[in-house]
This record gives structure tokens, sequence and C-alpha cells, in this order.
């Protein structure tokens, strides 16, 4: 058997592992697409945002129009909000709902998924087990 100095091991293995498993963020949310036109403002993106989450479009919408306290409209690709909403706003609340959502709250991985027992909603990471109670 060949002696094999540490380091040497490390780094080779180092080398092997995919690198979308090695990068520190392998999941990013695609950058809200805000346009404000008079007195509306379109989330231009919402449809490559909400596939980039992987969760149901009626869910985010819902939570987006609570979160910012206006009315709007869904389209197909895009969501108009009455008003005029700050770019920013929408980005925080588009975070709060990752955080909220999508994270672990243990292992903070974004490989979770929305499961039901009995009337409790649960968001269960696919990564570590963890299980917690979200309010859907």
């Amino acid at each position: 058997m060949a002696d094999y100095d540490y380091d040497e091991l490390l780094d080779r293995a180092r080398e092997r592992i995919p690198k979308d498993i090695s990068e520190r963020s392998r999941w990013t949310m695609p950058e809200p697409d805000v346009l404000i036109e008079g007195s509306q403002t379109i989330l231009r993106n919402f449809s490559d945002i909400v596939s980039a989450m992987d969760r149901d479009a009626n869910h985010v919408y819902q939570f987006l129009l609570n979160e910012l306290g206006t009315s709007g409209t869904r389209e197909q690709v895009r969501v108009m909000f009455k008003g005029r909403v700050p770019p920013i706003r929408i980005k925080e609340k588009l975070v709060a709902y990752v955080k909220s959502f999508i994270l672990c709250g243990q292992c903070r991985a974004p490989d979770t998924r929305f499961i039901k027992e009995g009337r409790t909603s649960l968001l269960k990471c696919q990564a570590c087990g963890a299980t917690r109670p979200v309010k859907l």
C-alpha cells in the first residue's frame, strides 16, 4: 500500500467534488425585474422567480399581496401591483418568503418541500430531514 500525505488526499478528493455541490450558494433567486408605470408596479419576471423557488405561484403571489398591503393582478409571466411599490420593498418581501418558506431552519439548505400531517402544514428539508410547522 502506498503512503499518501493527508493533504494530497484531501486535495485529490476536493478536485473530484462536482462544482454544483461544492459551491457555497447552490441556489440563487433571479433578481426581480420591476417596472413602475404610472400608478402601477409591474414585476416582469414573476414566473422566473417562482420557477426558481419551485413553489406554487398562487402562494407566492398571495404572500406578496399581503406583505405589500396592496392588490394586484397576475398574468402568466408577470404580476401587476396597484400603486407605486419601490423595487427594494418587493425584493425584501421575496427574501422574506425565501427565509420563511424555502430555506431549512436547521441547515439553511434550499431543498425543502411542503408536507401535510393531519391539519398541520410542515416544511420538510430533503437534505437534513428537519421539519418545522409553517402557516400556509
